[in-house]
């Protein structure tokens, strides 16, 4: 279950009014959410995700794997990656020493990291999946290219039962080459886009992997549509802050598995929002250990800033000297969400019960509609990226250059 609290810590910035305005006009987005003929929205849908037969074709496969493999590397970046990073860090133990290690790759251009991965994978039994829509994404390209070869000359004949290649379905290099090499296959739907595709085979896959269960996280995910209502609230409180010049979000969380969760936020909200010269600039705020650096500015500094905080109101507890650490910890939360708002900083405040594969789905789709809603309010187009082209268009000149 998800709750959430939008009013406390955000009175004097809203008005009746002003919210009944953005009201009217919400309901006509949802309509094209709806409707199913907008382009990049076929995520809205829950069964044009992933089928029946997609989910029962990972988990048979990550099964196999879960039994006799060591490691998964996940070769991707941007989308590609973000989801499924989130939800394994989420739901997976800190120190997990039992299951198949899901390892990333691709999510930069670190040489160093590369070598030192292909030293590690020596002794290790080892799958790749590549993760590209396209399968032109530099980073990933050159991360696959490497790690392909490796593979190749570690399993020697067998190498192609080592490789999992999620693409998509008709288009593009990697395609291509799971068609010639007979590669197992995913597909990504044509009408999802990479920050959209958590709940796709592209995110899916990965999870099962690391042992969590992705049928009760699609299943929190279908009933996210009672949240609707919650969704276009943020959306709405979220633009009305940026009316007032609230150009900084602090995506905060308490619970540092919320990590990788937060930094997903962080793309889709940016990549989907942040255009024409508008925005607000989602940023990691990790509490209590941030209290004690930019908590600072937070509170004094420039009023630029709102919050939005994820709460977990129950999970394992420590009692330490009498006293409770999840009771201190909400105790935190509400505290500093208190001493904010009385130094003119709203919070809003989104609470699960537990952290658990059905609120963190729920959680997803809830994201997603509200991006969606934000990106209407502020008259974009919260499914393309065109801003991401320009670097790409450069990198791709100077490398001809240097060629």
């Amino acid at each position: 279950m998800i709750s959430f609290d939008y009013l406390t810590h955000t009175r004097g910035f809203l008005t009746c009014e002003k919210v009944a305005q953005y009201y009217k006009k919400t309901d006509s987005f949802l309509a094209k959410l709806e409707s199913g003929k907008e382009d990049m929205t076929d995520w809205y849908d829950i069964s044009k995700t992933i089928s029946k037969n997609e989910v029962k074709d990972i988990i048979t496969l990550a099964n196999e794997i879960k039994k006799n493999a060591d490691v998964l590397v996940v070769v991707g970046i941007g989308g590609s990656y973000a989801g499924s990073n989130a939800i394994i860090e989420a739901l997976s133990p800190y120190f997990n020493t039992n299951k198949t290690k899901v390892i990333f790759a691709g999510t930069d251009l670190s040489s160093e990291y590369l070598i030192q991965l292909a030293s590690y994978l020596k002794d290790k039994d080892f799958y790749i999946n590549v993760i590209s829509k396209s399968g032109n994404t530099l980073e990933v390209k050159l991360a696959f290219d490497f790690l392909y070869n490796i593979t190749k000359e570690k399993y020697k004949s067998d190498y192609k039962k080592r490789i999992i290649i999620t693409t998509d379905k008709d288009k593009g290099n990697l395609r291509q080459l799971a068609n010639k090499e007979n590669f197992t296959s995913f597909i990504i739907p044509d009408k999802i886009g990479g920050r959209f595709s958590a709940l796709t085979p592209a995110g899916l896959f990965p999870v099962a992997v690391s042992g969590i269960d992705i049928e009760r996280l699609l299943e929190g995910a279908g009933f996210a549509k009672k949240y609707v209502p919650q969704a276009v609230d943020y959306a709405i409180t979220r633009h009305i802050l940026l009316t007032k010049n609230r150009v900084v979000e602090g995506l905060t969380f308490y619970e540092k598995k919320l990590n990788g969760f937060a930094l997903w936020t962080q793309q889709l909200l940016g990549e989907s929002l942040g255009k024409n010269q508008s925005g607000v600039l989602p940023i990691i705020n990790r509490n209590t250990t941030n209290l004690h650096s930019i908590g600072q500015f937070i509170q004094d500094g420039s009023k630029i800033l709102f919050e939005t905080v994820i709460k977990v109101n129950s999970g394992q507890d420590l009692i330490i000297n009498n006293t409770s650490l999840n009771n201190i910890n909400n105790i935190a939360i509400s505290a500093v969400a208190t001493a904010h708002a009385n130094g003119n900083v709203p919070s809003l405040i989104i609470s699960l019960d537990k952290l658990n594969e059905e609120n963190l789905g729920e959680l997803i789709y809830f994201y997603f509609i509200a991006t969606s809603i934000c990106g209407y309010l502020q008259s974009v187009n919260p499914f393309d990226q065109p801003g991401v082209e320009e670097y790409k268009r450069l990198i791709k000149e100077k490398m001809n250059e240097s060629n």
